[in-house]
């Protein structure tokens, strides 16, 4: 993935960078300003986007190992099948990664003045790159293992945006995440909580699998116009509740206490709700959009309806309680 991530650079640079291409100085009768689509491929944009992406990549990089990998061990390169963990959510996680990063890299894309078709293809390149890089790390250490199903799971999330691109220049079918947050109850399950999701607001955001729901959010009146409002969306998403454990609720302390929770139902959950296209709420200003843009792969909050049943019991292939979450 690192090599893939090279190759769009490299792209980047050879179409684009070595060969000077200017943008005219009006749009639509009026000058081009910082907020605007360059009509044509902009050279300058195109060397500011490319570092900043090569130095986000590395700061996102270094922060990700002191927050998530620094306190574990490394090993030898290795492969962890995590197909049936924490309900699925992480994988639901995953395909949101790859969507969201691939519509960023979009917008970003059509700002330096690259073609829908053009920036869809690369966009999905980067967004699969990028997310699945983590993969890299996780297949080095002792607690986790590179994941062909994450992998899988990268690759959809961006082609789900792309392929929307190739057919209708946008997205339709949008997809979003929320965080509902929530305490724990003290004791037992408080102490679990904290050791698997953490205790600040950044890594509850990331890891709390018993409170993020992944959306998928349709603007109807993007397929039959005039019929609804254009900001109107219907939602439906997946959430997950009582995970104190990637397969089971059993677990071996720091202590080496055993703990036994399977009295609490692990439990899927779809949820249906109404939410709204933001971009269509725009009122004209050019910085207020793109604003709204990069804010629209979060649902806005709207009342809804639960459907819950309990999870298939999977078996957990580290019995004596030490997994990928420990």
């Amino acid at each position: 993935m690192v090599l893939l991530l090279v190759l769009i650079l490299y792209i980047f640079w050879r179409d684009y960078i070595r060969k000077p291409a200017h943008a005219p100085a009006q749009v639509d009768g009026g000058p081009l300003t910082i907020w605007d689509r360059s009509p044509v491929p902009d050279r300058g944009r195109i060397k500011a986007l490319g570092y900043t992406i090569i130095g986000l990549y590395a700061i996102s990089v270094t922060g990700l190992y002191f927050f998530w990998y620094k306190k574990t061990r490394l090993n030898k390169f290795h492969w962890f099948d995590d197909r049936k963990e924490w309900n699925q959510i992480d994988k639901a996680g995953h395909i949101y990664g790859g969507y969201f990063q691939t519509v960023w890299g979009y917008e970003l894309l059509r700002w330096c003045g690259l073609s829908n078709k053009q920036s869809a293809v690369i966009a999905a390149m980067l967004g699969i790159s990028i997310q699945s890089s983590i993969e890299i790390m996780d297949g080095y250490s002792s607690k986790w293992g590179a994941s062909y199903s994450d992998l899988e799971a990268n690759f959809l999330g961006a082609f789900i945006a792309a392929s929307q691109y190739w057919m209708w220049e946008e997205q339709r079918i949008m997809l979003k995440s929320s965080y509902e947050g929530g305490d724990y109850p003290n004791g037992e399950l408080g102490e679990r909580s904290r050791e698997l999701f953490g205790t600040d607001s950044i890594g509850r955001r990331l890891k709390d699998y018993n409170h993020i729901t992944l959306w998928a959010s349709v603007n109807p009146s993007k397929f039959y116009p005039g019929m609804y409002p254009e900001w109107l969306c219907y939602s439906i998403g997946y959430s997950a509740e009582n995970l104190y454990g990637g397969f089971e609720n059993k677990w071996i302390d720091k202590d080496g206490n055993k703990h036994d929770r399977t009295d609490l139902p692990r439990l899927r959950a779809l949820n249906f709700s109404l939410d709204a296209d933001l971009p269509k709420l725009s009122k004209g200003s050019k910085a207020e959009l793109a604003v709204f843009k990069m804010m629209n792969i979060f649902k806005v909050p709207f009342p809804r309806y639960q459907y819950k049943w309990e999870a298939d019991k999977v078996v957990n292939p580290n019995p004596n309680g030490w997994g990928r979450e420990e």
